[in-house]
């Protein structure tokens, strides 16, 4: 009897633990249903959709056409060239600018640190669309600052910084990119041991070893990161584009060349989904 007590004891145990186990992820499964909705809804939805158009024309006819189309026609392989370009132009810009902030960040005091920081987000919460005709105010043909240089230094109207071509495009894009590779390198260089430096040079390290031996190791992962947010950014970006230079410009090959998200827009406006679903596809492939 005292065995059997201690079996119903053990087995009641047992189901008690069973019935805990089973609330709880009972309840980080009901806390996981809006993500799983969300991602279900707005990722995987919208992607398998246009994997499985993609392989058919207008007349619902299944073909390769479209992405032969996509690979082969001038307008999408320079659309897919330039948005490679930009990304890329624009996360280094935004990658070094951002690490050099950051560095220069964590050696102020607390209290102004955060205040920069805190400062160095507003830029994230701002509509592209605000920001675009902001720089149009400020550096267009007429803007403000043209105008200012051109009267300060006697220049021609002909001679003014060009907001709407690739340099004037990257470099509105690092008002976004700097801040977010700053907050991101901030909380790495933060995390940068005092100490393994340090020992480093007691050891004898030259400054060029520390920096390869310990500094850029520790910083490296939480630079690839960054610059691969700001990466996956860029290759979908399209409205600040939109809004300094105008669908026209966009989409005509001697002035500010398409990205793939503006060249959809066009595929878009003219009823031609199905050749927009092979680009956005590839599109997504570097992200």
């Amino acid at each position: 009897m005292p065995g059997m007590s201690a079996m119903t004891a053990a087995l009641r145990g047992i189901r008690g633990e069973a019935r805990q186990a089973i609330r709880f992820f009972s309840l980080e499964a009901l806390l996981l249903l809006p993500f799983v909705l969300f991602v279900g809804l707005f990722e995987i939805y919208p992607i398998l959709n246009m994997a499985y158009r993609s392989f058919f024309d207008l007349d619902n006819n299944f073909t390769f056409e479209n992405y032969i189309n996509a690979f082969t026609k001038p307008q999408f392989q320079m659309a897919i060239r330039n948005s490679l370009l930009f990304a890329a132009a624009a996360s280094l810009v935004g990658g070094v600018g951002g690490t050099f902030v950051a560095a220069l960040a964590v050696r102020l005091p607390a209290r102004w640190r955060n205040l920069l920081l805190s400062l160095y987000a507003l830029p994230m919460t701002l509509s592209g669309l605000v920001v675009a005709f902001a720089f149009i105010v400020l550096l267009g043909r007429n803007g403000v600052l043209n105008l200012l240089v051109r009267r300060a230094f006697g220049l021609p109207p002909t001679v003014y910084f060009n907001l709407y071509d690739w340099p004037g495009i990257v470099m509105v894009y690092a008002f976004f990119q700097i801040p977010l590779m700053t907050l991101s390198m901030a909380a790495v260089f933060e995390n940068l041991d005092p100490n393994l430096i340090e020992a480093a040079r007691n050891l004898g390290a030259r400054p060029w070893q520390v920096w390869r031996y310990v500094v850029i190791p520790v910083l490296l992962p939480g630079f690839l990161a960054g610059m691969s947010i700001q990466f996956a950014g860029m290759m979908g970006a399209f409205g600040t584009v939109l809004a300094l230079v105008g669908m026209a410009k966009i989409c005509s090959p001697c002035r500010f060349t398409p990205t793939p998200p503006s060249r959809l827009i066009t595929c878009l406006r003219r009823g031609r989904w199905r050749w927009a679903d092979p680009p956005s596809l590839v599109q997504r492939w570097p992200c």
